[in-house]
């Protein structure tokens, strides 16, 4: 037992370190200067930014300017151009989606143009242990107090806002334990943060509370809030996705978890279960991104837990 544990240990954190020095190399070899955004509308009033493979959501009425998620801060005054072609209006609220550095490194100059920073208890927690740790998370940016979130929830919340209903919501630990979904109910919109809209295969932070079980649980709560006609939007590439993906999604991930939990209850090595191609009908229509590897590879650790 003892040596099974010393192995998922070592793996797990082989893991973790393969992980952070990948979205720190990103950080240090993307050229921002070269990244610029199209504007692509969703509804009235409600468009998506995209650029370099990631989006953020913009919502623009009489009220003002509500963006969903920051990027990365070196993007801020790229970001506020492309909202000012779309609108005169001040920016008023920014919604985090969860704590990743992607979504929320931005969050301190959006702060100080005038944003209330909404997002869920545990991803204000997790910014604010990052301000004093330590060992502070490389995928996780350390802000100041203008780009700590100044409203948040436990549950779910509700927006009034440029004449829409924004329900926010609460799924179940996935990605992050501090993920959000927001719903624009008039316009039929849900903006999905990272937990599956988009056909690629997905990652999770189980530094941060994320599962496998907790992804295809949110993926299940996505699907009863939304019909046949939703459209979904994602913060990555493809930017905006259908029920049918976020199904597909949802299935392939019971499909491979079975898959992987069967050869650990069997015995098998890491190695040995990646060799036996648990994803192999999926690879075809997922060739962006992480690969299929190390898709296996995180699902093992963690049904390795």
């Amino acid at each position: 037992m003892a040596t099974n544990r010393g192995k998922f240990l070592a793996g797990r954190l082989v893991l973790i370190l393969t992980c952070l020095a990948w979205v720190a190399q990103a950080q240090r070899t993307r050229d921002f200067s070269k990244i610029e955004f199209e504007t692509i509308q969703v509804a009235d009033g409600l468009y998506l930014l995209s650029g370099d493979g990631r989006n953020i959501t913009v919502f623009a009425g009489s009220d003002g300017v509500l963006l969903v998620d920051s990027q990365f801060a070196p993007l801020h005054q790229k970001i506020m151009d492309a909202v000012a072609k779309i609108t005169p209006q001040p920016l008023r609220y920014l919604i985090n989606t969860h704590l990743h550095g992607d979504h929320t490194d931005g969050n301190e100059l959006m702060g100080k143009a005038g944003a209330t920073i909404i997002a869920h208890d545990n991803l204000r927690k997790g910014l604010v242990s990052q301000q004093s740790s330590p060992n502070p998370n490389s995928r996780i940016p350390t802000l100041a107090k203008e780009g700590i979130p100044s409203v948040t929830y436990s549950d779910h919340m509700t927006l009034h806002f440029n004449g829409e209903e924004i329900y926010i919501v609460h799924p179940a630990p996935g990605h992050t334990d501090g993920d959000s979904i927001i719903y624009f109910r008039r316009a039929n919109a849900i903006q999905a943060g990272d937990i599956p809209s988009s056909l690629r295969y997905p990652t999770y932070d189980v530094n941060n509370g994320g599962s496998v079980n907790g992804m295809i649980a949110a993926a299940e709560l996505l699907l009863e809030m939304a019909n046949p006609d939703t459209k979904i939007m994602s913060p990555h590439n493809p930017p905006l996705a259908t029920v049918k993906d976020v199904q597909e999604q949802r299935d392939m991930m019971i499909v491979v978890r079975d898959r992987v939990l069967s050869g650990i209850r069997a015995g098998k090595t890491l190695e040995q279960i990646i060799a036996s191609k648990p994803t192999a009908e999926f690879d075809e229509r997922r060739k962006v991104g992480r690969t299929s590897e190390q898709f296996v590879t995180e699902l093992y650790h963690d049904l390795s837990r």
